[in-house]
């Protein structure tokens, strides 16, 4: 042994990030791992300074990449007004008083009061009248958990001139109640009508924000990670600089890139321009240090806020949803950013916008042959012709596991059967087609191991759909796949590297709570994270019980 490892993590059971193998350690020295095997021949790297994890028996594997994540705005979240741990309305309103009460006591005059992450499930429609009760002076705008909605008080919709006059915006909804008034419920572009009079976060501020997602993160064991979207959205501010002030200072560890926002509404006759501020940008981030050679959009909406674009009509009313970028732009999108070099990171939900993102890349690989690795998120719904499409289109799948479930709120608007049909994970996989996933957190739980867990049992006892049957069994993803997916998968597709544990690969390792291939499926929904391992170093572990 000439140069002996910093960290030896032995007793365990290695999953490579595709397999799970025999070997039982990985040897570490400096941001590299030098040795994976036995733990005889793993300890014969120690030294006098090498730290030696046990990992107690449990899984040793590749750190989590989650595929399509917002961290920097889920860290403001988290540092300003989070509902999120809300139980209940009356949790949901006390912490908004509560938050309120901090701004009158920091004397901060009539600043706006936000934050967001309250449920559906809890609040299917709040009103002005409950944020007026206990906030009637400042202005009040709370995202949903989705943040496909904001709910607002009298205050805010007075600022933005908001009335019953107000006409209905494209691809979205005012809410009026029975007296023609606004409700104070804004959903899809009826966020839009609002978010521009609400401040955007600063820089100082989305850069704290970025520092405690990462933290966060770790916990998870999540090491790296894809922003879903760079450019300023329903009128948050461009995360960008905050990503470029954590990489210059050294205090964003983690390996991250980012997508490059194409604005809903986007028409063909826009898409040079775009395409080349694209590429000036990319140029400036990536000299950087922030990766940035995707791009995102929105297809369509989500199918519970009756926004999704539908190939037929909802149950509730005639109506089929609607494109944010209409067929024709989609195309000339992926023909044009395919041939420079972009990837394309498409939001799609209903089985409409998911056919036209489909057609759009093939439009490109047509005219450009086979090019980038472009993928889907979300996924919601996917007529079974299409889900053929993606192995021989190259395109992948990258899925919110966690959503893979039976969803009252998804049956009440597309009715059992085409809600029996969501999120065929297997068709897709069975097409030949790669897959990644992601949490998109905020939106939904940032924890890796939850996610799995409804990818393999299509249900989870603890979240929504929680006692009722498993959404479709036969279009479940193995453990390892479901692993892989989280590991290599979205390691190699939203970050470029292999995310295996092997020699010579960066050391972004987790070790978890117990092994997952060792108990009942059914209970994966008990593995957390032990320690996570970020370039070499210990970044989180769990306190001893």
């Amino acid at each position: 042994m000439s140069v002996p490892a910093d960290l030896c993590i032995v007793s365990g059971r290695v999953f490579d990030g595709r397999l799970r193998t025999a070997h039982t350690a990985v040897a570490v020295r400096a941001d590299r791992i030098i040795a994976v095997g036995d733990d005889a021949a793993v300890l014969g790297h120690r030294g006098p300074g090498t730290r030696v994890i046990d990992a107690r028996g449990s899984a040793i594997l590749p750190g989590f990449v989650d595929a399509h994540a917002h961290a920097v705005f889920a860290g403001v979240e988290r540092l300003s007004l989070d509902l999120t741990p809300a139980g209940s309305v009356d949790e949901t309103l006390a912490l908004i008083a509560r938050a309120a009460a901090e701004l009158d006591r920091a004397g901060a005059g009539d600043a706006w009061l936000v934050g967001g992450g309250w449920a559906h499930e809890l609040l299917p429609h709040p009103t002005r009248q409950m944020l007026d009760a206990i906030v009637p002076d400042r202005p009040v705008a709370l995202s949903d958990a989705g943040h496909h909605t904001l709910w607002a008080n009298s205050r805010a919709l007075e600022i933005a001139g908001i009335d019953r006059d107000t006409p209905q915006p494209a691809n979205g909804h005012v809410y009026h109640d029975e007296h023609g008034d606004p409700t104070g419920y804004l959903n899809e572009g009826g966020v839009e009508l609002l978010a521009p009079f609400i401040p955007a976060a600063t820089v100082a501020e989305m850069t704290d924000g970025l520092l405690e997602a990462q933290r966060f993160l770790w916990s998870l064991g999540v090491t790296g990670w894809h922003e879903a979207i760079l450019g300023e959205f329903n009128g948050k501010a461009d995360c960008t600089p905050a990503y470029l002030a954590a990489v210059a200072d050294g205090s964003l560890r983690s390996r991250v890139s980012g997508a490059l926002w194409i604005p809903a509404g986007t028409t063909v006759a826009d898409v040079p321009a775009l395409v080349e501020r694209f590429e000036r940008r990319r140029a400036e981030n990536e000299a950087a240090g922030l990766p940035s050679s995707t791009c995102k959009a929105m297809v369509d909406g989500v199918p519970q806020g009756e926004t999704a674009a539908l190939l037929d009509p909802y149950c509730s009313h005639p109506h089929s949803g609607e494109l944010h970028i209409d067929a024709e732009t989609m195309r000339e999108l992926a023909i044009r950013l395919d041939a420079r070099g972009f990837a394309l990171h498409l939001h799609v939900m209903g089985d409409r916008g998911t056919r036209v993102a489909l057609d759009a890349i093939e439009a490109a690989r047509q005219a450009n042959g086979p090019g980038q690795r472009h993928h889907l998120a979300h996924l919601s719904m996917i007529a079974p012709d299409d889900a053929q499409r993606f192995g021989p289109l190259g395109v992948t799948a990258n899925i919110q596991g966690l959503w893979a479930t039976t969803d009252p709120s998804m049956i009440a608007v597309v009715g059992e059967e085409r809600s029996a049909r969501s999120y065929p994970f297997r068709a897709i996989v069975e097409s030949g087609a790669d897959i990644a996933m992601g949490s998109d957190w905020p939106v939904s739980l940032a924890d890796p191991w939850q996610a799995i867990h409804v990818a393999v049992n299509r249900a989870h006892p603890l979240g929504p759909g929680a006692g009722l049957p498993p959404l479709d069994p036969s279009q479940a993803l193995t453990l390892a796949e479901a692993l892989a997916a989280y590991t290599s998968g979205s390691a190699s597709l939203v970050l470029g590297v292999a995310g295996r544990v092997r020699v010579g690969e960066r050391a972004d390792l987790v070790v978890a709570t117990e092994d997952p291939f060792e108990i009942p499926a059914d209970q994966l929904f008990r593995v957390g994270t032990a320690v996570s391992v970020v370039a070499g170093e210990v970044v989180h572990e769990r306190p001893a019980a």
